[in-house]
């Protein structure tokens, strides 16, 4: 197999952004998931694309890993959740200069270095059985 590591030490943004592009070929995907809400909608965000394209279309399979601290209510509450959890911790993991890095909460700054700009939610599949959720009975993740 080819592990595509994109926080391998060393890499330059040329190879990072191969690394994404290659990813769309890949056999298997793994990621996480923002948010899942209890009726099964995946609400995710990112910053450049690259992991909601993926599991948009490309990889054959697409597995998430989901901490049970992402499970959320609705729509609504994933969107709080993105603004309250996930961006001021994975800003502030990624050492961006953002508001939300500092205050901890999200305050739709034009910050050339905010890291929610694509938003997706996935209702359902069109390939049937490409995408699986697995759950893990802990809080993992943002």
């Amino acid at each position: 197999y080819k592990f595509l590591d994109r926080y391998e030490g060393g890499l330059t943004q040329e190879k990072i952004t191969q690394i994404f592009k290659e990813s769309f070929f890949a056999d298997a995907y793994f990621a996480s998931s923002n948010a899942v809400t209890e009726d099964g909608k995946l609400y995710n965000v990112d910053g450049n694309g690259n992991r909601v394209a993926a599991m948009l279309y490309g990889p054959e399979k697409v597995i998430l890993l989901v901490g049970v601290n992402k499970i959320v209510k609705n729509i609504d509450e994933a969107i709080k959740r993105i603004r309250e959890v996930a961006a001021p911790a994975n800003a502030k993991r990624l050492n961006k200069h953002t508001p939300c890095a500092k205050v901890g909460y999200c305050m739709d700054c034009k910050s050339k270095e905010k890291i929610w700009r694509e938003f997706t939610v996935i209702a359902s599949q069109s390939k049937k059985d490409r995408i699986h959720v697995i759950f893990i009975n802990d809080n993992i993740g943002y």
